[in-house]
């Protein structure tokens, strides 16, 4: 068995049957590579393909290729697992908090309304990692504590649990050293001073528009029927509603990417299979 985890970023499993991928690589474990031009693999190669919180970031035009690709890889009876932020779990919750704040408001129902409407627009509107969503989790007291832990899953937890640290004076100086173009190979150097030289000459609009195709973006949404129908379209058969803790790929829960340690890295999401015929 041979499964492709795609566009991985520090979620990965080391196991062997597991080969991870990214645009950019964190690990040893993690291969390098512009998906933008599809996957480095022959037809017919895994017997699943997982990505989770990618689709979202490509361009909707752009959507049928990349799954395309994923039909490609996968072998005859293959499994594509899909996980993406749930447009109907957020506009439900977004409707029921309206109208709760536009009857019988409460400081909770207000904050609540707040944090749904940054799930609806802050990744698409963004100029800075993290966004409004990370500052809003940042904050030394949030008002309705156990409404966002049930929404913000591991990472979001995570983030409330490790208050961001001020960086100290070492930890500057390494970094500026970094960013400077102390790296190990001479493209990474010519990279690094290239960006900063544009960034030098055109100002504040390269740096937006150098964030707003990086990748963190979103640039669409889906939901349960409009999932399945691109699925379809592309060729995919058997789609099927999932959960968190479970899937059609064998041994899911031991490889810890949906759910890590008993807690689900991304509860709110839309969780979808596909089968290659």
């Amino acid at each position: 068995m041979k499964y492709l985890n795609v566009g991985c970023g520090k979620k990965f499993s080391t196991d062997t049957i597991w080969e991870n991928i990214d645009m950019v690589s964190h690990s040893k474990h993690v291969r390098s590579y512009n998906l933008i031009k599809g996957f480095p693999y022959s037809d017919n190669s895994f017997d699943a393909v997982y990505h989770c919180q990618v689709l979202e970031h490509i361009p909707k035009e752009e959507a049928a290729n990349f799954l395309k690709e994923c039909l490609r890889v996968l072998k005859p009876g293959g499994i594509l697992r899909v996980v993406v932020p749930d447009l109907q779990n957020i506009m439900q919750e977004y409707q029921r908090l309206l109208q709760q704040n536009l009857s019988n408001p409460t400081p909770e129902s207000k904050a609540n309304y707040e944090w749904m409407m940054l799930e609806i627009y802050d990744q698409t509107i963004r100029n800075n990692s993290g966004g409004m969503m990370r500052s809003y989790l940042e904050k030394d007291v949030l008002v309705d504590e156990a409404f966002l832990s049930e929404r913000i899953g591991f990472v979001g937890n995570e983030i409330r649990t490790k208050k961001k640290k001020q960086e100290t004076k070492v930890q500057q100086l390494k970094r500026v050293a970094a960013e400077a173009g102390l790296a190990s190979t001479v493209a990474q150097v010519w990279s690094i001073f290239r960006t900063k030289l544009a960034q030098f000459i055109l100002g504040e609009k390269y740096r937006l528009g150098n964030f707003r195709v990086g990748g963190e973006i979103h640039y669409w949404m889906y939901d349960q029927f409009s999932l399945g129908d691109i699925l379809a379209s592309v060729g995919f058969d058997q789609i099927s509603l999932q959960n968190p803790h479970e899937s059609t790929i064998d041994k899911w829960a031991d490889y810890q990417l949906d759910v890590k340690d008993g807690m689900i890295y991304d509860p709110t999401s839309l969780f979808m299979e596909a089968i290659k015929p």
